[in-house]
């Protein structure tokens, strides 16, 4: 019998442990990010459940808090126990996300035995995360930061306008975008000078949004680029507004000028993707937000991870924590954004409620990219009363879409949901599907 989960941000599997090692590693990666679960007795190629025998259970038990006791630094607290599963018994190790981080391992050092954890790998912390957990001591945020290179005087008067309706230096002070430096100056912080002082990219570097438009479903064609800067909130609106100019489907002449009624992607979609990417990225990262357009879907790549304790398994939750708290701030004030935790259920529920494919959300080491689909994607999509068991085009389609719900199929085909999950219940029977999960969030995939 296999585990249902696969393996992710939270979750390792380990069939046996001939060294320490690699736990090690897994063990000061989950305490360095959200914590996690390590489970001994499941094979991870296939994750088939093989269970330990009674030897191997003891063994672990007293040398595996000991060893992880004497081989981390600060401490870290972990919970060991039996686990019992589909009549085998396997060792469950829950590590908990850490209050001293970073967490090393002695033996390689610091800053060379710090480790993190991006999907279901582990990997050495680069300087850039050495960096982060810096400023978390320091208790300061990077958009909180001061920035004397510039005073309340470099600031634009329109941009300061576009967020209050009057404005001095004890205003900018009061809603937390400045302080006062020694010499009596008024100073911004980093969220101010992103919001109020055009040429923020001189000080911020890659604070901007690039936007490109390519021919085909790669980088082999460059159509279009753009790239807006000039403070955040003009270049969310210019930028928002271009990329509809690109996704149009039907179009009115307003005066002399033809503007787009309808759109291949909902809107909810396109401007949440567009606010929470301004709002969440990791601004101390040089690296602009990148929209990127192809002939069959749309990726906005925002530079820095998921922002704890959101993470790609809990991501329809509606957990929401702010790395920019000031910004959002400054976006909620304008009304770009709405109720707390609902930006990524809205993505998703409005590009279902489309018919498109369910948006994907990836993390990697610095960024995460969301791809939404464009309804030209679905140009090879059978018709509604195409037979559902020709499945040359499902198969291609849905392998490339990786994981998949009975509701989407349902919907790429054009028939009800229960006749999609009839359908998988026949493919699973052939070894065809495999089934990931359960109850709501039982999820599909086709198995090569």
């Amino acid at each position: 019998m296999r585990y249902e989960s696969l393996e992710s941000k939270i979750l390792e599997f380990k069939e046996r442990l001939d060294d320490y090692s690699r736990l090690l590693e897994t063990v000061t990666a989950f305490a360095n990010n959200q914590g996690g679960t390590i489970i001994i007795g499941i094979r991870d190629s296939d994750r088939l459940i093989v269970g330990l025998d009674r030897e191997e259970i003891e063994r672990y038990s007293q040398e595996i808090p000991q060893v992880i006791a004497d081989a981390v630094f600060p401490q870290i607290a972990v919970d060991l126990y039996e686990q019992h599963l589909e009549g085998k018994t396997c060792v469950t190790i829950r590590v908990f996300p850490g209050p001293q981080k970073p967490y090393f391992i002695k033996k390689l050092g610091h800053p060379s035995g710090i480790f993190l954890r991006f999907g279901a790998h582990n990997r050495r912390a680069d300087s850039y995360a050495i960096e982060q957990f810096d400023r978390v001591r320091s208790g300061m945020r990077y958009e909180q930061q001061p920035c004397p290179q510039i005073s309340y005087e470099d600031l634009s008067k329109e941009l300061l306008g576009k967020l209050f309706t009057r404005y001095d230096q004890s205003i900018l002070i009061g809603a937390g975008y400045g302080s006062t430096d020694v010499s009596g100056r008024t100073i911004p912080n980093m969220a101010g000078t992103l919001l109020f002082y055009p040429e923020h990219q001189r000080i911020i570097p890659e604070s901007d949004i690039v936007v490109s438009v390519y021919a085909g479903t790669d980088k082999k064609q460059l159509m279009k680029k753009e790239d807006f800067s000039g403070g955040l909130i003009p270049m969310l609106e210019h930028s928002y507004a271009f990329v509809l100019t690109l996704l149009g489907t039907q179009y009115e002449r307003v005066g002399l000028i033809k503007q787009p009624v309808n759109y291949e992607i909902p809107l909810d979609a396109i401007r949440e993707a567009l606010v929470n990417a301004v709002a969440h990225r990791a601004y101390d990262y040089e690296a602009p937000i990148r929209i990127t357009l192809f002939s069959d879907r749309i990726e906005f790549l925002n530079p820095g991870t998921f922002y704890a304790p959101i993470n790609p398994e809990n991501l329809k939750e509606g957990l929401s924590r702010y790395r920019n708290p000031l910004i959002a701030d400054a976006l909620r004030k304008k009304g770009y954004m709405e109720k707390q935790g609902i930006g990524i259920n809205l993505i998703i529920s409005s590009c279902l409620e489309e018919g498109l494919p369910e948006p994907q959300f990836v993390e990697s080491e610095h960024h995460v990219k969301l791809v939404i689909f464009r309804k030209t994607s679905n140009a090879h999509t059978p018709k509604p009363n195409q037979d559902p068991k020709d499945l040359t085009a499902v198969r291609s389609y849905f392998t490339a879409q990786g994981l998949f719900s009975s509701m989407e199929l349902a919907q790429y085909l054009g028939k009800s949901q229960s006749m999609a999950k009839k359908m998988l219940t026949e493919l699973q029977s052939k070894g065809m599907v495999e089934k990931v999960g359960r109850g709501p969030a039982t999820k599909y995939r086709f198995i090569n």
